[in-house]
């Protein structure tokens, strides 16, 4: 009696629905195929107005990435990485669709690797070796606490060695955040999608990224498609959309940019990420740029104030700290009265520090020793000019 195999049937039948509903192929191992499907995008086109490639990766961006000086790479070094996992957490998850983008003969290529079932897993890596052994460079959303972790934890479990960590990695989670987290009250890929890049995800098309694994796991019982539609749909505008966003981002980081200023960038944290690299400079001139344009707020006047006062220039940066201090920023009030005492302008310094005093006091939750150090400075100044 011939012997009848239930999971190699259920692994075919999966595939069929796969092969039926979807444009692609399966990869030529033997045993557990993976499908692969590829979208390619001219390089000419451009997503709401946005180009999909930077022109020029500049200095600032690798500086900040803290790659080894001489560190270069171009368009087609890239290789953007985000998975769509059976779970939430990074143990045990299976990384069911490993989604990426990379620059190939004038277009972006968006290659999705999908598992027909789990037992595909292993050959899955083979693809994903294979294009990094191509490129020096990877991008994610992320992935540095979440899609390389996933990856090593799988490589791991099938014991396949591919150092993951030897390779650069931009996480652009992180420039995001530098970029906009004082604009948006989340960074999440699809928050910047819509707020920045003027992107809404289309919900008849899209899926939550909480429904995902749910979605996969009904899959593989069913055969039904209709949810992996939508994965597949969600997975590659995550692979789009970064590189749209990295290309936005590059564009605009050198100072000036090239093509004028881009309603979109917040200068203010632009001049806070030169400032963090040690590029004082630059940061001070952005600065000083906003001002004068007439985008003044609190902060903007502080952080150039703090830059004049690094680089000694003591009255320009008390002109910086009275403009603070009169948009109510309590620390630029001490910084003033810290300048003025040194100039021995002490009726002014004084005047500075009560105010100082007065605006911790007036807040919800004072600080208990900036007020205690403010009281020793009024002391002081008061002793002083009654010695006067």
């Amino acid at each position: 009696m011939e012997h009848y195999d239930f999971q190699e049937e259920m692994k075919g039948l999966l595939r069929a629905c796969i092969r039926r509903d979807f444009e692609g192929e399966f990869s030529a191992h033997e045993h557990d195929n993976v499908f692969i499907r590829r979208t390619r995008h001219p390089l000419s086109m451009r997503f709401e107005g946005f180009p999909i490639y930077a022109e020029s990766v500049p200095k600032i961006i690798k500086s900040w990435a803290k790659f080894d000086e001489g560190f270069e790479f171009s368009l087609e070094d890239m290789l953007f990485l985000d998975l769509e996992t059976s779970g939430l957490g990074r143990s045990g998850t299976l990384a069911f669709l490993i989604g990426l983008g990379y620059y190939e003969e004038e277009h972006f290529v968006v290659e999705q690797i999908f598992l027909p079932d789990p037992d595909a897993e292993e050959n899955s890596f083979d693809r994903l070796r294979e294009l990094l052994e191509s490129r020096s460079i990877i991008l994610s959303f992320n992935g540095k606490s979440f899609d390389i972790p996933v990856l090593e934890s799988r490589l791991l479990y099938h014991h396949i060695w591919l150092n993951l960590r030897e390779i650069a990695h931009l996480d652009v989670l992180h420039l995001a955040r530098r970029m906009w987290k004082r604009r948006l009250s989340s960074c999440a890929l699809e928050n910047i999608e819509y707020y920045i890049l003027d992107h809404p995800r289309c919900p008849e098309t899209d899926i939550p990224g909480a429904q995902v694994p749910q979605a996969y796991q009904d899959f593989l019982y069913s055969g039904e498609t209709e949810l992996i539609k939508r994965i597949f749909a969600h997975n590659h505008d995550d692979i789009l959309y970064l590189a749209i966003l990295f290309a936005l981002i590059a564009d605009n980081a050198s100072y000036p940019p090239k093509a004028g200023k881009d309603h979109r960038i917040d200068y203010h944290a632009l001049a806070r990420l030169y400032e963090s690299v040690g590029e004082m400079k630059t940061a001070r001139r952005i600065l000083i740029d906003l001002i004068s344009e007439g985008f003044v707020s609190a902060d903007i006047a502080y952080d150039l104030g703090m830059i004049l006062k690094k680089e000694r220039d003591y009255n320009t940066a008390l002109e910086a700290f009275e403009m603070a201090a009169e948009l109510s920023h309590g620390d630029a009030m001490i910084e003033a009265a810290i300048i003025l005492e040194r100039d021995r302008r002490l009726d002014e310094a004084l005047s500075y520090a009560l105010k100082a005093q007065a605006f911790e006091n007036s807040r919800y939750k004072p600080n208990a020793k900036r007020l205690e150090a403010l009281s020793k400075r009024i002391k002081r100044l008061e002793t002083k000019l009654n010695r006067a």
